[in-house]
């Protein structure tokens, strides 16, 4: 590829528009794990905001557009299961992924109203960590208008 030429595909292999990658927010109340997580995805060739919270996460949400929510389950002023909702109501087609240390039981009984499209449980593996964000970009490719046509 020659210098000033640029690749319409970002590092997880998923097509994207003309100069666009693709915007993820994550939203959990451990300022450490914001960083981690943050860290991750640049690494991954993604765009990141992030949000100390779920009422953060939505004003957030409303005044820009992002391909995927990453947010955690507990946390102060409003949950992350609440989050999700509140984003399927805005978007229908954004991914929500649930990033967890709760039992399985719990969160099963928290996101049974499907407005969660996948969960990754505390502590994960980076390579599964990548493999459902990966996912969860692919699966809302064809619902998502901004994000281009491969």
């Amino acid at each position: 590829m020659e210098q000033g030429e640029k690749d319409k595909k970002n590092p997880t292999g998923t097509c994207l528009g003309p100069g666009r990658s693709r915007r993820i927010l994550v939203v959990d109340d451990n300022k450490d794990i914001r960083s981690v997580l943050s860290h991750l995805l640049r690494l991954m060739g993604f765009e990141v905001a992030l949000a100390g919270n779920g009422v953060e996460a939505l004003a957030a949400f409303i005044e820009s557009s992002f391909d995927l929510v990453l947010t955690d389950l507990q946390m102060p002023a409003m949950d992350g299961s609440k989050l999700a909702q509140l984003v399927k109501e805005r978007s229908p087609s954004t991914p929500v992924i649930l990033l967890t240390g709760t039992d399985r039981e719990t969160v099963r009984k928290k996101v049974m109203d499907g407005s969660v499209d996948s969960v990754i449980f505390k502590p994960f593996k980076v390579s599964d960590f990548q493999s459902t964000v990966q996912g969860a970009l692919v699966s809302g490719l064809g619902e998502h208008g901004s994000l281009g046509v491969c």
